[in-house]
């Protein structure tokens, strides 16, 4: 296979040319390519994602997500992974595919900090009992505990899609992220009042004067909703809601229907940078978007980049900030 850093380094200058890099990503490239070569494992071409302010200074934060079926010896992994990251990453490979889905290790690169990325389980379906004991595994049985109270109380509808603890943030407890089956969120523009049952349900007060507006119009467009949770020891949430939305699938496919600033995606986005939680520069990251194929002697890779979702948080029902995630890879 092509070599990955190299394919890392081509899909990060081309979706920070032309002046992109210093309106959307900032200085923290360095970093960052520290942190992906000390996450990868297996052998394949990790899926990675850009997370990106839509306000204030450029920075980014990287993700690293490896694939279940990437991942063929729990031993390939990097030398220099934290011990934590390297603890999940066995455990990983010591599953099923058909369960777990991808290990993603996170980093706050923004921060300076690539010594202790949090680490994050996605599933393919409700394997309660496996993501109890990967949070175990990493963190501790208290972990696993709250887990395992917070998925009891989740509405009929939702799916619990990842799980993830942060080392350098002790006092967070986990996060969980659920997306929502056939039907629920077109339940939900149909009667919004559902929809504030549902998050005051799992301890979140989406009172009609404070979030439930704001998410109830985050419902109303063509994009699929999802809703991410810090949850405490006890298995309560804390106070910080994160909405995202997905922009569908990568360019290439017959579902494509993604980041067009002049259709849906460019209205949400208006939107947004009305609500005071964004400037313009929303307004590029349509111009990320590529998928190029590379070629060297008889090998050759097909790599990709696009805006994949925007994210949307609150503490105390108030909006605290907007973000752009792009989503990168490498087919061969």
């Amino acid at each position: 296979m092509l070599d990955r850093v190299l394919l890392y380094d081509l899909i990060y200058a081309l979706a920070a040319r032309d002046g992109r890099e210093a309106l959307l990503f900032g200085s923290c490239a360095p970093l960052a390519r520290e942190a992906f070569v000390q996450s990868l494992a297996g052998e394949a071409f990790p899926e990675v994602w850009f997370e990106i302010p839509l306000a204030g200074e450029p920075w980014f934060d990287l993700h690293v997500l490896t694939a279940r079926e990437a991942l063929q010896s729990s031993q390939a992994i990097a030398p220099n992974m934290d011990e934590c990251s390297a603890k999940a990453m066995r455990w990983f490979g010591q599953k099923s595919a058909a369960q777990v889905r991808q290990l993603a290790l996170s980093y706050d690169v923004s921060s300076g900090n690539i010594d202790s990325p949090a680490v994050q389980l996605l599933m393919w379906g409700d394997h309660i009992q496996t993501t109890s004991e990967f949070l175990a595994t990493v963190a501790n049985e208290e972990a696993s505990a709250a887990y395992q109270t917070f998925v009891s109380r989740i509405p009929h509808g939702w799916f619990a899609c990842y799980s993830g603890v942060f080392p350098q943030r002790p006092n967070m407890g986990i996060r969980v992220e659920c997306v929502l089956r056939n039907g629920v969120q077109q339940a939900y523009v149909q009667d919004p009042t559902r929809l504030e049952q549902d998050l005051r349900g799992v301890g979140i007060d989406a009172s009609a004067d404070s979030l439930l507006p704001w998410c109830a119009e985050m419902a109303r467009t063509p994009f699929p909703i999802e809703f991410q949770f810090n949850v405490l020891p006890d298995g309560t949430v804390a106070n910080t809601l994160g909405v995202s939305l997905r922009f569908n699938c990568p360019p290439g496919t017959d579902a494509w229907h993604g980041f067009d600033a002049n259709g849906a995606a460019g209205t949400l986005m208006q939107w947004v940078q009305d609500k005071g939680l964004a400037d313009d520069r929303w307004r590029s990251l349509g111009n990320t978007t590529f998928s190029k194929r590379i070629r060297r002697a008889d090998e050759s890779a097909q790599f990709y980049c696009f805006p994949a979702f925007l994210k949307l948080r609150w503490r105390n029902g108030q909006p605290l900030d907007a973000k752009a995630y792009l989503l990168c890879g490498c087919n061969a």
